[in-house]
Formats: structure tokens, C-alpha cells, sequence
């Protein structure tokens, strides 16, 4: 697969700088590539592939809408066309030049427009490939004013030819007054040491028609291998070509077919009458076999021996012209040249029928009735009417199928266009092969790059990832580190000052062992030994829970409740779902919800404390009311614990949680402390 891909990319480049070399002084070549084709952005890959998809999909749609080079349509025995002899190899320095001469009679050629040259097809040589094409080759036309000095159509003597293959070549210049076509090779095809050239057909084109068959115009040449039926000089003008389905576009129309029984035949011979409409100058009659299903051959019904005829009235005895023609060579299409004789009917009589299953069987495409009206080539049978002799009136065929402009199951369009078209097929061609092959190149560049881009994806992810680890193992162990620094100031906070005032009241009772004191002060005791034993498990607590929800901080609060009051403890919590407490808020909740309780044991002289909870519009609602001694807040020293209650503290506490602190109490009334803070 990397070695297709290497290959396609040098192909592709080589292909993209080295299009067909082409000579200023050529007028109708062109290159392979459309004229006016935006150039591929290279700056953005993506766009570049899509491009090039798009313009692939374009150029199989039009090569879909020309006709197909169909080679090996003419017999593998004869008609090749027109060969020169061999020259030797020390002629390829340009100094040898082998020429053919078409000169037409009379002076009606005054709108020729263009020359097609149509490659040799030997199948002997090459199934794919031309025989004989000339690489280096000018054209030259002379005219009847002036036949001695000539007038360029493409001169390509100063470098080689881009090789057609077997398609045709064409070249337009504007219509001029042509006498005398040209065509001189100063380098030929290469075989062994020799040099030579060869050519199918020579077509020159007025007005959409080939002009050069022989009815018009004399061949000569420098010199010609003249071995019928295979070359000869006349076959260079003879119109049996082997390009394939002769001047047709695919459609889907019915021919003509029609069957005989043997007893309308012994009545007469079968005959066809187009009536033209007028008298007209008529120069060819042209007849265009159609396919029978089934056959073998696709020629295979078609007349064995019929005759073509002229009249000026259809019941004349004696024709214009007429002429008998008995040919079994197979051809896409049969002309017969009238010679610009005058007559207003044309008369097609079958003489001989080939047989199908035992019956005579008839079968045409197309006829067409050829010749110059006002100046222009025109086809005077289009449309017209048709009248049938001795052809069966129960199942007669539509004769309208005779001139509708279709012939198997294509519409015959102008010479001129079907060789301009096969022209261009091979143009098409080979740009939709430099395209596929830049597109392959566009892709594999792609796929590599989003390798590239997947890999260096990759590694960054990767390195992110570790670099995440890291932080988070950072993170964590300063998580540990404020963890243990709280726990360290917790104990140094609670535990810490409980013992040294335990220490403290245990000396001045080994100064005054008074029986009140000692009661007083054992009392303090216990409550400093009830605090600090809560201490410790609230610090057992945090460092346990990882994450605490609401319902289970209120839980705990009612569990530390009930451990430092005496008194009767009622809660009543919700039973919110869901509601993550952060270790901070949480601890600052903790801490002043005990400071009340603590509040309350020591000097409330509380029988009863109401905890209760609730959640509006993610605002935590927490209020504690006893039914103590109550105090005055007004009063209270806010320095001093002992006498302030610690009011300081829980205001303090209040601000680092972002929440509303409000403290209700009176002498005899209780107390009553709520906290409101929103659960953000």
C-alpha cells in the first residue's frame, strides 16, 4: 500500500508539471486540461481533496456525455488506411519530410473550418495503441486566390506531438476558402532504424460535413506503400473509419424493423420513396444499419443487394442516377454519392433480404438525404413523408423511425461535432486520470497527516494526562497538608485548651478543697471532658467523610447535640437528597452550631433545645432555640468568651460561610440563633 502511494505521488507530480507540450502556432489543440480551471488551493489540504472529488465527479459526468471510442469496428482484414514507405533512421534529423496533398474540384469550398486527422488502427501492431501516428507534422491549406502561398492550421515541427492513441485529432481555425489541404511530417512514427507514418482517415470539414470523400477532391503523395485491401492512398479519403459508433449520441429510440412472408415478395421487390418536397441538389444518400436483437452481427439485416435512385417523379421509369449495390462489408454506415445530381424523390429497392428463423427480415436505422441548399449542407429527408411498395399493410412498421434522426438507439449528430467529441474524450480522459491520480496523492497526504495530527493528539494527551496526575497527587497531598495542619490546630484549639484547664482547676483545688468548690469546679471538668471527647470524634468524622451530604451533616449535628446537652434534644431535619457540603463549610457549620450548644449547657440552665432544619430556594435554614435563662445581647462583652458567650466567634464563623447570622434572647426568655446560607 506505501509503495502505491509513493508511486502515485511521483506520478502525480510528474503529471502535474509536464502537460503536453503545445506549439504557439497551433490554433485548435489544446491541452488536456479545461481552459479556465481555477487552480487547486495547496494551502488547505481538506479543501484541496474535496476539490479535486468535486472536479473528478464533473469530469466522469461529461466523459458519461460523450460517445465512446469504440476501436475494431472496421474488419481486421482491410481498409487500414493510408501508410507511407519506410525511410531510413538517419532521416530523423528532421531532414526528411513525406507529404499528402488533398486538392478539391470547383470553388465551393469557401467555409471550411476544420481538419480532423484519424490515427491508424493495425490490429496486427497494437489492440491499444496507434499505428504510424507522425510525431512532428504541419497543415497547411492553400486557397483559390492565392494557391501558392500557404496559411497554417497547427504546425507542430519544433516538438513532438502529444500521442493521441486511437482517438481523433481536431483542429478549427476560421472558415476560409480551401483548395488544397496539406499535410507534411518532418519526423514520423520509429520501427527498428526506420521511420515512417501512417493515417486512417484525412476529414475536412464545411460546415459540419466531411468534404474530403473522393466524389470531391483528388489525393496525391510523396510517396505511398500501396498493398490493397490494407493501405492505399485512396483509403486515406474513404470513410470507413475504425472510431465506432459513426456520429451518435446515446437515447433510447426504436428502429425500423420489419418482416416479410415470402408471398408478399413474389409480388415485387420491397421499395421506399422519400419524397423531398421539392427537386433538389442531392449529393449523397446515406443509409444507417440497425441492430437486430439477438444477431450476432449488428449489421445482420441489412439488404444483401438493393439499388438507390433518383427520380424527379415517382412513377418514372427512368431515374437521375441509380445504382445497384451488392456489398456484404459490415459498416456503421453506408454512403452513396449522387454527385449534386437534381431529383425531388428517392427510391430504396430491397433486392435481396437476408433470412431470420426462415422469413426475410428488414432493418434500418436511419436515412438520410444529403446535400447544399442556399449555401448550406442540409438533410432533406428529415421529417419527411414515406410511401412503402410491397411491404405488409397489417404489420407494417412505422416508417417515421426511417428519418427520425436516431439510429441504434443514438441520435446522428454532425460529423464535425462526433470527431470534435471524440477528441475531447480523450482530453477528458486523461485530466480524470491526472485528477485520480493528484486525488490519491491529496488522500494518502491527508491520511498521513491525521496520522500525524492522531499521534502528536496522542502524545500531548498523553503528557496531559501525566501532568494531570501529577497535579491531582500535588493537589492531594496539600489537601493532606491542610488537613493535618487543621487537625493539629483543632486539637491545639479544643483538646489542647480543655486539658489545660482541666490542669488548671485541678491545682486550685489542690489549694481549696472546699466541698462547694470542688463540686463547681467538677462540673467544669466534665463539661471540658464532654467537649473535648466530641473534638475528637468530630475530627475522627472529617477525616473519615470524603463527601458529606447535607442529611448527614444534620445527622451528626444531632448526634453532637445530644452528647454535650443534658437536657431534652428535639430535631427536626428534612430530608433533602443530594446536596453535597464541602469539608470547609461543613467545619464552620460544625463549629458554630457547638459553640451554641456549648453555650447553652454551661449557662442556659436549658430542660429543652428545638434543632430545626429547612431548605427554600437553596438556602439552608438552621435554628436552635432553648428555653434557658436567656441573656441580654446588648449587654454581652464580645472580647471576652466567658462573659460574651462566644458571639464573637459565631459572627466570625457566620461572614466565612457567607451567611446571616440572628440571635434572639432575653433575661428569662431563652435563646434562640439562626443561621441562613445559601447552598452554592
Amino acid at each position: 500500500m506505501h509503495a502505491k502511494l509513493l508511486y502515485a505521488a511521483l506520478l502525480s507530480l510528474a503529471l502535474a508539471g509536464t502537460g503536453p507540450a503545445q506549439s504557439p502556432d497551433d490554433r485548435g489543440y489544446s491541452d488536456p486540461r479545461f481552459p479556465g480551471e481555477a487552480p487547486l488551493p495547496a494551502n488547505h489540504l481538506l479543501d484541496r481533496v474535496k476539490t479535486l472529488e468535486k472536479r473528478e465527479r464533473e469530469l466522469t459526468r461529461r466523459l458519461e456525455q460523450l460517445p465512446p471510442l469504440e476501436s475494431k469496428i472496421a474488419p481486421s482484414h482491410q481498409y487500414f488506411g493510408y501508410l507511407s514507405r519506410q525511410q531510413p533512421g538517419s532521416a530523423t534529423n528532421d531532414a526528411w519530410a513525406a507529404w499528402v496533398d488533398l486538392s478539391f474540384f470547383g470553388k465551393w469550398t469557401a467555409s471550411v473550418d476544420g481538419i480532423a486527422l484519424v490515427p491508424a488502427y493495425y490490429p496486427a501492431f497494437s489492440a491499444e495503441e496507434n499505428y504510424g501516428f507522425p510525431k512532428r507534422f504541419r497543415i497547411e491549406v492553400f486557397s483559390h486566390q492565392a494557391p501558392e502561398v500557404p496559411v497554417t492550421v497547427a504546425d507542430w515541427t519544433a516538438m513532438d506531438f502529444p500521442d493521441p492513441g486511437l482517438h481523433p485529432v481536431f483542429f478549427s481555425f476560421p472558415p476560409s476558402d480551401v483548395q488544397t489541404v496539406r499535410l507534411t511530417v518532418t519526423r514520423g512514427a520509429t520501427e527498428g532504424t526506420s521511420q515512417f507514418f501512417a493515417m486512417d482517415e484525412l476529414m475536412v470539414f464545411q460546415q459540419g460535413n466531411n468534404v474530403a470523400p473522393p466524389a470531391y477532391q483528388r489525393l496525391s503523395a510523396s510517396d505511398s506503400y500501396e498493398y490493397p485491401p490494407y493501405w492505399k492512398l485512396q483509403y486515406l479519403t474513404n470513410r470507413k473509419i475504425h472510431i465506432g459508433d459513426y456520429f451518435h449520441t446515446a437515447h433510447d429510440v426504436d428502429d425500423f424493423v420489419q418482416y416479410f412472408d415470402p408471398e408478399t415478395l413474389r409480388a415485387g421487390h420491397p421499395q421506399i420513396l422519400i419524397d423531398l418536397g421539392a427537386v433538389r441538389p442531392v449529393g449523397r444518400v446515406e443509409l444507417y444499419p440497425a441492430i437486430l436483437s439477438g444477431t450476432p452481427i449488428p449489421e445482420f439485416a441489412f439488404p444483401l443487394k438493393y439499388r438507390v435512385e433518383l427520380l424527379k417523379q415517382p412513377d418514372d421509369d427512368k431515374a437521375v442516377l441509380s445504382r445497384i449495390v451488392e456489398d456484404t462489408l459490415p459498416s456503421r454506415m453506408r454512403w452513396h454519392a449522387l454527385s449534386s445530381a437534381k431529383g425531388r424523390f428517392v427510391r430504396i429497392t430491397l433486392l435481396e433480404l437476408p433470412l431470420r428463423n426462415e422469413r426475410p427480415v428488414f432493418a434500418m436505422g436511419e436515412i438520410r438525404v444529403i446535400g447544399r441548399q442556399g449555401g448550406q449542407v442540409e438533410n432533406f429527408a428529415d421529417g419527411k413523408k414515406i410511401t412503402t411498395v410491397h411491404f405488409p399493410e397489417d404489420e407494417l412498421a412505422d416508417t417515421g423511425l426511417l428519418v427520425d434522426g436516431f439510429s441504434n438507439g443514438r441520435k446522428i449528430i454532425q460529423e464535425r461535432l462526433y470527431i470534435q467529441q471524440l477528441a475531447e474524450r480523450k482530453m477528458v480522459e486523461q485530466e480524470l486520470a491526472q485528477t485520480r491520480e493528484r486525488l490519491l496523492i491529496a488522500r494518502a497526504t491527508r491520511t498521513s497527516r491525521l496520522w500525524m495530527s492522531g499521534i502528536s493528539g496522542g502524545t500531548i494527551l498523553f503528557f496531559a494526562l501525566v501532568f494531570w496526575i501529577a497535579l491531582q497527587r500535588t493537589l492531594r497531598q496539600k489537601a493532606l497538608l491542610r488537613l493535618r495542619q487543621q487537625i493539629a490546630a483543632d486539637l491545639h484549639d479544643d483538646i489542647s485548651s480543655n486539658l489545660g484547664t482541666i490542669s488548671m482547676i485541678t491545682q486550685r483545688l489542690q489549694q481549696d478543697a472546699s466541698p462547694s468548690l470542688v463540686k463547681q469546679k467538677l462540673t467544669e471538668i466534665g463539661h471540658l471532658a464532654q467537649e473535648s471527647f466530641v473534638s475528637v470524634k468530630e475530627i475522627i468524622w472529617h477525616m473519615d467523610s470524603d463527601i458529606v451530604y447535607l442529611s448527614e451533616m444534620l445527622d451528626q449535628i444531632e448526634k453532637t447535640a445530644r452528647s454535650i446537652l443534658s437536657c431534652r434534644v428535639d430535631c427536626r431535619f428534612p430530608t433533602p437528597k443530594g446536596i453535597p457540603i464541602p469539608a470547609r463549610i461543613r467545619r464552620n457549620i460544625m463549629l458554630l452550631v457547638k459553640e451554641v450548644l456549648y453555650n447553652c449547657a454551661k449557662y442556659a440552665g436549658a430542660r429543652s433545645m428545638l434543632i430545626r432544619a429547612d431548605v427554600r430556594n437553596a438556602v439552608l435554614e438552621l435554628s436552635m432555640k432553648d428555653d434557658g435563662c436567656g441573656f441580654d445581647p446588648a449587654c454581652a462583652t464580645v472580647a471576652d468568651s466567658e462573659s460574651g458567650r462566644g458571639l464573637t466567634n459565631m459572627k466570625r464563623r457566620a461572614r466565612l460561610l457567607g451567611a446571616g447570622l440572628d440571635i434572639h434572647s432575653a433575661p428569662g426568655q431563652g435563646t434562640e440563633v439562626t443561621l441562613k446560607m445559601p447552598l452554592k
